[in-house]
């Protein structure tokens, strides 16, 4: 009897020991899953807070750069008959300062109107493709718009040249800032207009008209040759309006399109044709030969 008492009493020992086991291993598992579920909601509130803080960013970055970009115009439409518009300005929005940048569109290339040869060579400078790959590409672009449905003008958005066979959004990200397409496009490119970058397209086409393009720039002390107004300049009525804007530790880039004229929904002596975006530069990030630091 003795032997059987102490045998049970070991047995109900073992059980008890074997439930205090199960118990804790539950609480252990518990504590556990509580933890993963907190962190969760924490690296989620983390998350949406800093998408509220994007949002905040893009809006101030929308509201600031558009306030600049009317501000810029109004200076040109301002400045004296016959003076050299300024292309370049800086400007304070309230507690954010912007830089206003004014980029003639016929100073750009227009792919709608462009010829293989200056395509190719836009595709092989700025987009790095190889002479071959950027000719083949330059070939499915002057394919695509003449056989668009459009009768010759089928891009309308610069975006539209992710269509093209062989285009990728690294490409058009490389040549976005020297092209222009649609209702902003005036054909083709006055390089007397055209940036520093898109010279280098020229004197691949035709070194001679670069070279005496860049006498003429250098007489003038590196300006280009082209205003609103003034006699023997070159009449420029749509612009691509850049506005930079710093705001924190980013610069943002907004984008639009104006064309000079009435306007028939506002009073202003101009419209927009097209409004990008606003999105953030990466460092070190060139913008028409000019650095921008984010």
């Amino acid at each position: 009897m003795m032997t059987l008492s102490r045998s049970l009493a070991r047995s109900g020992a073992r059980c008890g020991n074997r439930q205090a086991g199960v118990a804790l291993a539950i609480v252990v598992w518990f504590i556990a899953g509580m933890s993963l579920l907190v962190a969760g909601i924490v690296a989620q509130a983390r998350q949406d807070t800093h998408m509220a803080q994007v949002h905040v960013a893009r809006a101030k970055a929308v509201a600031a750069g558009d306030g600049a970009i009317q501000l810029m115009m109004v200076d040109l439409m301002t400045a004296e008959r016959g003076s050299e518009p300024a292309a370049t300005g800086r400007y304070r929005v309230g507690e954010i300062e912007v830089d206003v940048i004014l980029v003639p569109a016929t100073g750009l290339i227009d792919i709608n109107k462009a010829s293989v040869e200056v395509l190719a060579a836009l595709f092989s400078l700025a987009g790095q493709l190889s002479p071959e790959q950027a000719l083949l590409l330059a070939d499915a672009v002057v394919q695509a718009r003449s056989t668009g449905p459009a009768g010759g003008r089928q891009f309308d958005a610069i975006e539209d040249l992710l269509r093209v066979p062989g285009s990728s959004r690294a490409l058009l990200d490389s040549v976005r800032d020297f092209i222009v397409v649609g209702e902003s496009g005036q054909g083709m490119i006055n390089w007397s207009l055209a940036s520093g970058e898109l010279l280098r397209v020229l004197a691949t086409v035709s070194p001679a008209q670069a070279d005496k393009i860049s006498a003429r720039r250098d007489n003038m002390g590196g300006r280009s040759r082209g205003s609103s107004g003034g006699q023997g300049a070159a009449r420029v009525d749509t612009y691509r309006v850049d506005a930079l804007v710093h705001y924190g530790d980013k610069t943002w880039l907004r984008r639009r399109w104006i064309s000079l004229g009435a306007n028939s929904s506002s009073a202003l002596p101009w419209r927009v044709t097209r409004t990008e975006p606003a999105r953030v530069l990466m460092e070190n990030q060139f913008l028409l030969g000019r650095s921008v630091d984010a």
